[in-house]
């Protein structure tokens, strides 16, 4: 059966000469791997977009249930990318965030509110996003409230953010996985982060990594399955040359 869905690409993996298995987050289906045929060859550069992390597309897809790999029957780009695909900062993260959206979007199903963050998130850093540097925490942040370990804000004045339960603490806790003083200051800003204020969370360049690679632990402790990043260093890269 023939089905229209909305999807964001991820990824994708060659697949013998010429064809690829691309991996979309649907709006229907949740994440599907589909097989797509002669994307390597001259006379299919349309297809190209397909391995462009980050594309939005209108997709027609033939679904089966429970089958590893699907196939589309047509599809088209739903927002042409302006800037991800030219602009080197945003190429690169445009990888980072979906490598790691790869590895915490297993859900073969529906989740629209899901897929509508990522969409919309995606569309608004391809334009002339105001403070775009900002942009991957503000996303990582929210995201894990979709992935249901959203964290608790303060609700006094505390000194310690408690990595392993979600939440602000007085004391330091005993497990040792929590967020310093230090970075605490900025963790707190996170919170009231939104797309239309991102400029006004003014970061040097290692307290915008900091504050990353808290994000990415806290990631770790309730996603078992995360495993290594290999785009990360580029990331670090990026901020240690700003």
């Amino acid at each position: 059966m023939i089905h229209t869905t909305k999807g964001i690409v991820l990824n994708h993996v060659k697949y013998r000469e010429t064809s690829i298995i691309v991996s979309v987050y649907t709006e229907k289906f949740g994440r599907q791997s589909y097989m797509v045929n002669k994307v390597r060859t001259r006379r299919n550069k349309g297809n190209t977009v397909l391995l462009q992390p980050m594309t939005l597309l209108d997709m027609q897809v033939y679904h089966r249930p429970k089958a590893d790999i699907q196939r589309i029957k047509d599809f088209k780009v739903a927002h042409p990318l302006s800037s991800i695909p030219f602009e080197q900062e945003k190429r690169a993260m445009a990888f980072f965030l979906t490598e790691l959206m790869s590895k915490v979007l297993r859900e073969e199903e529906e989740n629209t509110d899901l897929f509508s963050f990522i969409y919309h998130g995606i569309a608004l850093f391809d334009s002339g996003l105001d403070g775009a540097a900002n942009f991957h925490l503000f996303f990582l942040f929210q995201l894990t409230r979709f992935l249901g370990f959203g964290p608790e804000k303060a609700t006094e004045n505390q000194d310690f953010f408690d990595l392993m339960n979600g939440h602000f603490t007085n004391a330091e806790p005993s497990h040792g996985f929590f967020i310093t003083q230090q970075v605490n200051t900025n963790w707190k800003k996170l919170f009231d982060l939104q797309v239309d204020n991102l400029r006004h969370l003014h970061l040097k360049s290692t307290e915008r990594y900091k504050l990353l690679e808290a994000i990415l632990e806290y990631y770790q402790l309730h996603i078992d399955t995360l495993g290594e990043l290999k785009s990360l260093p580029i990331v670090h890269q990026l901020f240690h040359d700003e």
